[in-house]
């Protein structure tokens, strides 16, 4: 199946030692392509520095993120879209800016995200954006 990878699902895949890294590495492994935005391979260099890895890892990690998946640009329609989001939202600030770039390109492309985020998960729902889910239960 086809799907938009979140920043975090690639995370947590990852870290071995993250809580979620087996939900994502079954999910991840369900993913015939994947498309992950430029925002995400950003957001990824920048986490995996938090988590003090060093720089021939994050590159090894982001190579490896290419060679798998698809790095999909943002168009300009993407990006109104997701001002508009942030602007018709009451409590949303253009700290989630990030969040609702990849939300517009699930929607613009048609496809359902893979996230572990619950505030992204709802968004999906909002904004009529499926979800790519696989059960844990199934191998």
């Amino acid at each position: 199946m086809e799907c938009v990878i979140d920043t975090n699902v690639l995370v947590d895949y990852i870290i071995l030692e993250s809580e979620l890294h087996e939900k994502a590495r079954l999910n991840l492994e369900k993913v015939d392509k994947g498309l992950v935005p430029s925002v995400v391979v950003e957001e990824l260099a920048h986490v995996l520095n938090n988590f003090k890895l060093s720089k021939n890892t994050i590159n090894e990690k982001i190579g490896e993120v290419l060679d798998s998946y698809e790095v999909v640009g943002i168009s300009e329609k993407e990006i109104n879209n997701a001002r508009q989001i942030i602007l018709n939202e009451q409590q949303t600030t253009f700290k989630k800016f990030n969040d609702k770039l990849i939300l517009s390109i699930a929607k613009e492309k048609d496809l359902p995200l893979l996230t572990f985020d619950g505030g992204l998960i709802s968004e999906c729902k909002t904004h009529g954006v499926k979800l790519f889910v696989h059960d844990d239960k199934t191998k």
